[in-house]
């Protein structure tokens, strides 16, 4: 049975651009891969990614070292996962919730009206 994704949550103060970036390259560095992603204007995003197990504890540590600070329970959720590796389990689906806190406002798109 395949677990549960193993769900963060993060903040960070960071430009929105270098943020994704760091966080791609802290998925990268502990041995996994970016699956999909979602941008939610410039005041959020969503990363999907498979890391191994062993990369779970580099992942911590290189989201915080780039300033995207986890929360406490986001940072609970890996130590339990660590703790609960499974031998029949090498990879974990994380899905990293980052919220950028800034004061600019949120991006407009103009959507072109479609003649018909």
């Amino acid at each position: 049975m395949r677990p549960r994704p193993l769900t963060l949550s993060a903040v960070t103060r960071q430009e929105r651009h270098s943020a994704l970036q760091d966080a791609l390259a802290a998925i990268g560095d502990a041995g996994g891969w970016l699956l999909s992603h979602t941008l939610f204007s410039n005041m959020a995003a969503t990363l999907r990614g498979e890391v191994p197990l062993s990369g779970l504890g580099p992942l911590r540590d290189s989201l915080l070292n780039a300033g995207i600070k986890l929360d406490a329970d986001s940072l609970a959720r890996i130590d339990e996962a660590c703790a609960a590796a499974s031998s029949l389990t090498t990879d974990r689906l994380v899905v990293l919730s980052i919220t950028f806190l800034h004061s600019q406002p949120d991006l407009r798109q103009e959507v072109p009206a479609v003649p018909g």
